[in-house]
């Protein structure tokens, strides 16, 4: 019988998938690359204990104009913080929206490369703010 390799714990956090694990896992490295991106991404800084600079701090840009300057310093945010947290991603491109339906909403699309050796996978995740 062929043993599976895991890679981590998959975010966010679900308890449902055939493993039978108390917490699911990531069953690819670009899998794993994609639940540490959303971790870092939703995770308010000075929250996790003894990291304190670990997460980023969108929650201050809720009540920030809907504007190109806003825009630009939640792709700084991003930048620094998947950088700095993601060891084996490579950022293309982030991507800053207003959702045309509603006026106050803001999604957020990560474009990245996962570096796995010498051969690079792409792979992107949007989130809503």
């Amino acid at each position: 019988m062929a043993k599976r390799q895991f890679f981590g714990i998959k975010y966010p956090f679900t308890s449902e998938g055939s493993q039978h694990f108390y917490l699911d896992a990531n069953e690819s490295m670009r899998d794993k690359v994609r639940s540490e991106v959303l971790h870092v991404v939703f995770t308010p800084k000075g929250q996790r204990v003894r990291m304190p600079e670990f997460g980023t701090d969108l929650i201050k840009h809720i009540f920030t104009p809907n504007d190109d300057t806003s825009w630009e310093a939640i792709r700084t945010e991003v930048s620094e913080s998947v950088s700095r947290w993601v060891p084996n991603v490579k950022l293309n491109n982030i991507q800053v929206v207003k959702n045309d339906n509603d006026e106050h909403e803001v999604f957020v699309r990560i474009d990245y490369g996962v570096l796995d050796g010498n051969k690079v996978t792409n792979d992107s995740v949007a989130v809503q703010i």
